[in-house]
């Protein structure tokens, strides 16, 4: 039996159907009475507050007592979720990425200084809780840079800043917003470096970094008896309607530039991962390529998320969510490969336009088009839309798999897709 640890209702509705009866599920107790959950089995989950280590440690002791079940696994695909799955995997002996290596990777400041002190390509990057900080370090280095919170996940609050006039703004917006989320576990204190004690509050200090240009990728690598294996490439095209950082479509598989080595790619990954400490994992990877040589922005011991799963499933046939189950069970061996497509494939996002209710929505144009392989709708009538910077996560409307047309660029192909969706909106 593998335990995951804190996922959405949705990744636990879709494992639960491919792998009844070998997996349990750790669900925040805001998550009872979820529609989505009606059709899981109640006997595969366990309810209970992620505020407080004790109470997850005793609620599953109580399900396992109950059940007589001896976990062999814990899993997990949410950032937010991984140091408790670690602490929870070392209290039931079963196999989990390090936890003082999984607190490094939930600050992007300690991973950057991890990797740097390794002698491994990333941005320069500070720590700061003031506006004198951070123009300091503009200016030192006479380049752009990136303004960041320190343990957030995508493009949320994430601002590109080439003068003064546009740090005072990114600064003026971080300062309104990270205090409504302190609530959110993305934002809770973190450990402010893996020998001490001390924490750091990621909703009054942001992480400072250079700003790097050049295509950038995602990847999923499994680092197994001290081998890495890539077992899955994207790149990122990013959404220049959107604010910054946000992806407009994953393609697969990656293209890379020409004279790009995926080999000495690999012995980065490695060297990274052992860097920070860890010995086996599931781990997904941001990189930008300059010159060649890719500079990591973003590491964590979980796989892939957004859209990717669904991309790779409708490309390969490839379930990355179970894969991902087999990977976590004390009984794993060793890696197996995941097919690359043929053709190329993306997952394109739909982003709504408008802040508002829908009051109508219909995708069946989109459909119906012959390079359209699916159409997951993150939305539908009644819900509510709200845009950034207020909230990153609930503009998606909806992502399209799709073949992709050699003789249409990626963004005719997005372009045609935003035509043929229609969505009414009420204030």
């Amino acid at each position: 039996m593998v335990i995951v640890v804190g996922t959405t209702p949705d990744y636990i509705a879709k494992i639960h159907k491919r792998r009844p009866k070998d997996v349990a599920f750790l669900v925040s107790n805001n998550f009872h009475g979820h529609p989505l959950l009606s059709v899981v089995d109640n006997s595969r989950l366990i309810f209970t507050s992620f505020g407080n280590l004790n109470g997850i440690r005793r609620s599953v002791d109580l399900y396992l007592s109950e059940n007589n079940i001896k976990p062999d696994g814990i899993a997990c695909f949410d950032c937010e979720s991984l140091i408790a799955a670690s602490i929870l995997a070392g209290y039931l002996g079963v196999p989990f990425p390090e936890l003082d290596a999984v607190k490094k990777t939930r600050n992007k400041f300690e991973l950057r200084k991890a990797l740097n002190n390794a002698g491994i390509g990333t941005v320069d990057a500070i720590v700061a809780s003031g506006p004198g900080e951070i123009t300091d370090f503009f200016h030192g280095g006479n380049r752009d840079i990136v303004l960041k919170p320190l343990s957030g996940s995508g493009s949320e609050l994430v601002f590109h800043c080439e003068d003064e006039n546009e740090i005072v703004r990114a600064i003026k917006t971080m300062k309104e917003q990270l205090p409504k989320r302190r609530s959110n576990p993305l934002f809770k204190s973190i450990q402010n470096g893996a020998s001490t004690k001390e924490v750091v509050d990621p909703c009054s200090h942001w992480l400072v970094e250079e700003f790097i240009s050049g295509p950038e990728y995602s990847c999923d690598f499994v680092l197994h008896q001290g081998e890495v294996r890539i077992i899955r490439s994207t790149g990122k095209t990013p959404a220049s309607d959107q604010t910054f950082g946000s992806v407009l479509a994953y393609t697969f598989p990656a293209a890379y530039p020409e004279g790009f080595s995926v080999e000495r790619l690999c012995t980065i990954l490695k060297d990274a991962a052992t860097s920070l400490g860890f010995s086996r994992g599931h781990f997904m990877v941001d990189f930008v390529i300059r010159d060649d040589y890719p500079f990591i922005l973003e590491m964590t011991p979980r796989p892939g998320g957004d859209s990717i799963p669904d991309l790779v499933e409708v490309a390969t046939g490839v379930d990355l969510l179970t894969f991902h189950i087999d990977i976590s069970s004390s009984h794993y061996s060793a890696p197996r490969d995941i097919p690359v497509p043929s053709e190329p494939f993306a997952s394109i996002n739909l982003f709504a336009r408008n802040e508002g209710v829908i009051t109508g929505l219909d995708v069946s144009r989109i459909s119906a088009l012959p390079n359209v392989r699916s159409v997951r709708l993150k939305k539908n009538v009644g819900d509510k839309i709200s845009l950034p910077p207020d909230d990153y996560d609930n503009r998606i409307i909806a992502h399209c798999i799709v073949r992709l047309d050699p003789q249409m660029d990626l963004l005719s192909n997005y372009h045609r897709l935003h035509e043929l969706l229609h969505v009414n909106m009420a204030d």
